[in-house]
């Protein structure tokens, strides 16, 4: 039986970028892939084709008239009219991707480019094929969350001014890169599937956890908690894909409030609005990890801290900051719609939390414990543990709970 053929669209800015547009275009088509593209830019129709998503399309998909666009631009409000530019893309691209029309999107951009690329793309799903060259891909620009989903960054190594050798080979690596996924790439395999975060110094539990779920017929998708996988999966949660979560290491959290890299903002939300059955734990509450760049911040705010490698260090939590970490983990857990358990070892959260490890701090895990007694609502499963975390008692409870909340997934 003969295979639909695929189809990929390209996004950028015909108006700059219209010749690096038509030369992926043309090298798509010649591996038998159809190709359609999406003009995000603004000033002017492109020379060389014409888009099939043209500036007009997008206007029109808001409910305004390219003319009424051009206006803001000239009125000195250029951002403004290339945002609601912006809004029609992600209009059509959820179209296109709902109607099954397009197998992968391919975008290119400068800052302003990337920027609206990167807006059209978090639309997409986590597991659709996405790729984006930009010339900002590798930089401080790009935080994750910007990002906040499993993009393809392909780094050119110059500019975009017309087509050269570097840039066509550039080019040609995005396009035949996201050519091999969409002629050869299965989708996300459906399944009853599971998250679970963690790190290192939690790590204990991933593997004994995640041995018993799959023994009992789950799928378990594990995610480092000092990525953005934990966004992902959060992302995965609403899109309906993760039907349970064992929340072992939220620290992003700890993270959010320290103003330490954050790479996974909102963290329990997901779970909470989508009613899945969760088992939440306080993995790592009581150090956080900064990238090495901002170590030297945190010493000189008088922390405990210890440098790891070029690109990341651990800092100490202080009691305030444990304070507000479970104030905040509450609220969270409150609002969920479903059913969620937290277990809590009252002796350490982590390998390095216990008597006379490095990051031992038993004030902090005491205000921790009275904080989340005071504020967690009645309707929330707690369970506060005489034990350790890296116990054997604390895996043996959290594993019971799992197999008994997830039972009628």
């Amino acid at each position: 039986m003969t295979q639909p053929q695929k189809t990929i669209l390209i996004t950028g800015t015909c108006d700059t970028k219209g010749d690096e547009i038509l030369y992926m275009k043309k090298l798509i088509e010649s591996k038998g892939i159809n190709c359609l593209v999406l003009d995000l830019g603004l000033k002017s129709d492109p020379a060389q084709f014409t888009p099939d998503y043209t500036r007009y399309d997008l206007s029109q998909a808001i409910g305004s008239s390219l003319e009424e666009l051009m206006e803001e631009a000239k009125a000195g409000r250029y951002e403004v009219a290339v945002e609601k530019l912006g809004g029609g893309a992600e209009i059509i691209m959820k179209e296109l991707v709902e109607d099954r029309k397009i197998d992968g999107v391919l975008s290119i951009g400068g800052s302003m480019g990337t920027a609206l690329a990167l807006r059209t793309l978090r639309v997409l799903p986590v597991g659709f094929p996405k790729v984006l060259v930009s010339t900002v891909a590798v930089s401080d620009y790009l935080h994750p969350q910007f990002i906040r989903s499993d993009i393809i960054l392909v780094q050119p190594i110059s500019d975009f001014f017309g087509l050269t050798q570097w840039s066509e080979r550039d080019l040609k690596r995005a396009a035949l890169s996201l050519c091999t996924v969409v002629a050869e790439e299965d989708p996300l395999e459906e399944g009853k599937w599971i998250g679970l975060t963690a790190i290192g110094w939690v790590a204990s539990c991933a593997g004994p956890l995640k041995k018993l779920l799959e023994e009992k017929g789950f799928k378990v998708a594990v995610a480092h908690s000092i990525s953005m996988q934990s966004s992902i999966l959060e992302d995965l949660i609403r899109q309906g894909v993760i039907k349970g979560m064992i929340d072992l290491c939220s620290f992003e959290i700890l993270h959010e409030i320290t103003g330490a890299a954050c790479h996974a903002q909102n963290r329990l939300t997901a779970a909470a609005e989508m009613g899945i059955p969760t088992i939440v734990g306080p993995g790592n509450i009581g150090a956080f990890a900064p990238t090495a760049r901002d170590m030297t911040k945190f010493d000189k705010q008088g922390r405990f801290t210890i440098t790891h490698n070029e690109i990341i260090g651990t800092a100490k939590a202080t009691i305030d900051e444990m304070i507000k970490t479970a104030e905040i983990m509450a609220d969270r857990l409150n609002r969920s719609k479903g059913k969620v358990a937290f277990v809590i070892p009252r002796r350490g959260f982590f390998i390095y939390d216990k008597e006379g490890q490095m990051y031992h701090n038993p004030e902090g895990r005491e205000a921790f414990i009275e904080t989340i007694e005071k504020n967690l609502d009645p309707k929330i499963h707690l369970e506060i543990l005489d034990c350790h975390w890296d116990d054997l008692e604390y895996l043996v409870r959290v594993g019971e709970l799992s197999v008994e909340y997830f039972a009628e997934i």
